[in-house]
């Protein structure tokens, strides 16, 4: 075989190998005449065998390589280890003796690019740049979410912890190692329950994906196996690019405790068909940000039913066309009482059940414009705020409370298999193409009055502690600034 034969059947050394080769060459160097030495591009290129040449040859064989087939993968690898019953630790090691990755101020930009996507699912990239796959019935349940970290110098150092893992394993998707983790999932309900991790270092990336318990084990290992990242032909620089380290011990702020109860005396509270004042957002004619003080808002009827009639002919949210039985009505919500397991050898179990009817909510709120400012793309928002008044005293839920009990059982948190487990608004009839949700008014002008309607499914006990925040911050769990300042509306039936 002649010498150009031979080339084209060598793989191309990639890169980062090229980096990590002048890093080893420089440690050992530097050792042999405790001396630090800087090996510049230009050096690779001399013909002549020096030392540097010589050195470079002998860190090959230091790193394991093989003349006729390596790739970066074989020097970083993927590990995931048992934490009593149900808790792992993970992380990615470097094959002994190899030298530390040596990120370059730029990388390629890639995409994903799926080789197989499961029968019935579609994609789409979302806003944060996330590819997401989906059934079409639940755009926003379940399905897979993919994104990148960067793989970074500190990687090896970080060890990824998880709780509650009912299955674990490390293995080869394709020709990239990784884990995958199953959760412990009581519920049921479409949300994330799988994790697949990939390991990338050709392209210096950790590809995370989150997988929906309505996505089978089969089903999302032959999704990673067939996974591509594409260069799409522009470099992005490294430096604020979240990594794999920062994902693994992310940097978690304090919060200031929820104001879960507050005097009735300190809460102003109005009944339906009295006229509330809030301060809005939105923009001028020009695209300007615009906040007003005085738009005023009224809650005009309040109306409860056990079908869906009432949103006839509109567009329904997702899941509610499953919460209608045989018979047109609601069905039941099945509760589950869960306490907490410690994740790592105790999993989370239920101690009591419970089934409650659900009920339609139907709101109708009337938003008038008193100033002589047009608002263009005003937000609007209701939420329903749960509370308790008692001994001159409201109260919401404290979701961070632990211990509640229930008939004398304790529990720390309660799921269910209906669609009344959101307090934010969930139908609305205005809509706008302008930002998330498209819960906008696209103009109220100077003097003008519209109507919009709301509504949400919840458990029928939970008609007797309705009040609605028309704020726009959507405050549903706790008594804050806004919610003092503006007030409420009592709509309990």
């Amino acid at each position: 075989m002649r010498l150009e034969e031979i080339k084209k059947e060598l793989p191309e050394t990639p890169d980062f190998i090229h980096r990590m080769i002048l890093e080893e060459v420089e440690n050992q160097l530097g050792e042999e005449n405790n001396t630090a030495v800087h090996i510049k591009e230009s050096q690779r290129r001399r013909r002549k065998w020096g030392p540097v040449r010589v050195a470079a040859v002998a860190a090959l064989c230091v790193l394991g390589f093989s003349t006729v087939a390596y790739a970066g993968y074989q020097l970083y690898t993927m590990y995931v280890e048992k934490q009593g019953k149900y808790g792992i630790s993970a992380g990615i090691t470097m094959e002994k003796g190899t030298a530390s990755l040596i990120v370059p101020h730029e990388i390629p930009q890639v995409k994903i690019q799926p080789g197989y996507i499961p029968e019935g699912m579609e994609g789409a990239d979302d806003a944060s740049g996330k590819t997401r796959l989906f059934y079409s019935e639940t755009p926003n349940q379940g399905g897979i979410s993919i994104g990148t970290v960067l793989l970074d110098s500190d990687d090896t150092d970080q060890i990824l912890t998880k709780t509650g893992v009912i299955e674990s394993e490390k293995r080869t998707f394709g020709t990239r190692e990784g884990i995958y983790l199953r959760f412990q999932d009581l519920e049921q309900d479409k949300t994330f329950n799988q994790m697949i991790c990939l390991l990338c270092p050709e392209e210096y990336q950790v590809v995370i994906m989150n997988i929906g318990d309505d996505v089978t084990k089969e089903d999302a290992v032959k999704f990673a196996e067939n996974l591509s990242l594409v260069k799409t032909g522009e470099m992005e620089e490294t430096e604020n690019l979240y990594s794999w380290s920062e994902y693994v011990s992310p940097q978690i702020e304090e919060s200031e405790p929820l104001e879960t109860s507050i005097s009735e005396k300190d809460l102003s509270v109005v009944k339906p068909g009295e006229w509330l004042e809030q301060r809005v957002t939105g923009e001028t004619e020009n695209g300007e940000y615009l906040e007003l003080d005085k738009i005023q808002m009224r809650v005009d009827a309040v109306q409860i039913s056990d079908n869906l009639s009432l949103l006839d002919g509109t567009e329904l949210p997702d899941g509610w066309k499953e919460a209608v039985g045989s018979d047109g009505k609601l069905v039941a919500n099945h509760l589950s009482y869960i306490k907490r397991g410690d994740g790592v050898e105790t999993l989370d179990q239920v101690v009591k059940t419970e089934t409650l009817n659900q009920k339609l909510l139907f709101v109708t709120v009337t938003y008038k414009n008193p100033t002589e400012t047009p608002v263009y793309h005003m937000l609007y928002h209701g939420c329903l705020m749960l509370i308790d008044k008692k001994d001159g005293m409201y109260s919401v839920r404290d979701v961070e409370a632990e211990n509640f009990q229930k008939d004398g059982v304790e529990y720390d948190f309660v799921t269910g298999d209906g669609v009344a487990s959101s307090t934010d608004m969930t139908y609305y009839s205005i809509h706008d193409d302008y930002g998330n949700g498209g819960n906008y008014i696209p103009v109220l002008k100077p003097g003008e009055e519209l109507k919009a309607d709301m509504a949400w499914i919840i458990n029928e006990p939970d008609l007797s502690k309705a009040f609605l925040n028309l704020s726009g911050e959507g405050a549903c769990w706790e008594f804050t600034d806004t919610v003092k300042e503006d007030g409420l509306v009592d709509i309990r039936q």
